[in-house]
């Protein structure tokens, strides 16, 4: 990330669910004193840092992260390597999936029937950097929602601003996010077998 033209620079590191990823910082030319900075964000972390950084050792506790990097001067930057691994510590359910790359599909996830009910599936979308993700469900049947006690719903989540938007019952939608990065989670009755998702997304560019 040296001799880029503009100041800020991001760079988003992806890797398959349970594993994690260690970057380490092997030169930086950074000055600290004209307010450069590296910023590294995940699901699990967010951490800043200009000085000492040939010494650092980020470790990301999950499979993605993203690196941004504000320079002012001409040719200063650092200099990154990555490695991923098996992650120490189970950050995921069994039945969460992970979608990268400029366009797709998410379908609800199948539980095996001896999986604990209070279980969550989630499904992680990461595009490019600087560009926004929009969903469209083409079809959604998450059963009766008169039941109060064992409700169905769909739970979408814009990371960059935290925000959440809930769709119940037959409720198509449309939704775009204001970052790089979407979570839908699955709240269900996994007895009833009965919902049913099936929906596109795609990268669009930035406002």
């Amino acid at each position: 990330m040296t001799g880029v033209e503009n100041s800020e620079c991001t760079v988003a590191i992806g890797r398959p669910l349970r594993e994690e990823i260690t970057v380490s910082i092997l030169e930086s030319s950074l000055n600290c004193t004209a307010g450069e900075v590296l910023l590294f964000s995940g699901r699990m972390m967010w951490r800043t840092g200009c000085r000492k950084l040939p010494l650092s050792l980020i470790n990301s506790r999950t499979n993605t992260l993203i690196v941004k990097q504000r320079v002012f001067l001409p040719g200063n930057g650092v200099i990154l390597q990555y490695n991923s691994r098996t992650a120490t510590k189970k950050y995921y359910q069994d039945c969460d999936k992970q979608v990268f790359g400029p366009q797709g599909e998410i379908v609800n996830p199948v539980q095996l029937p001896d999986q604990r009910q209070e279980v969550v599936c989630r499904t992680f979308i990461n595009v490019a950097p600087w560009h926004r993700i929009a969903i469209r469900a083409l079809y959604i049947d998450l059963g009766p929602t008169s039941n109060q006690t064992h409700f169905n719903y769909i739970l979408v989540r814009d990371v960059s601003t935290m925000k959440t938007m809930v769709f119940h019952g037959k409720q198509q939608f449309f939704w775009q996010s204001t970052g790089s990065q979407a979570e839908i989670e699955f709240h269900e009755n996994v007895k009833d077998h009965q919902t049913s998702f099936w929906a596109e997304y795609r990268a669009i560019e930035p406002k």
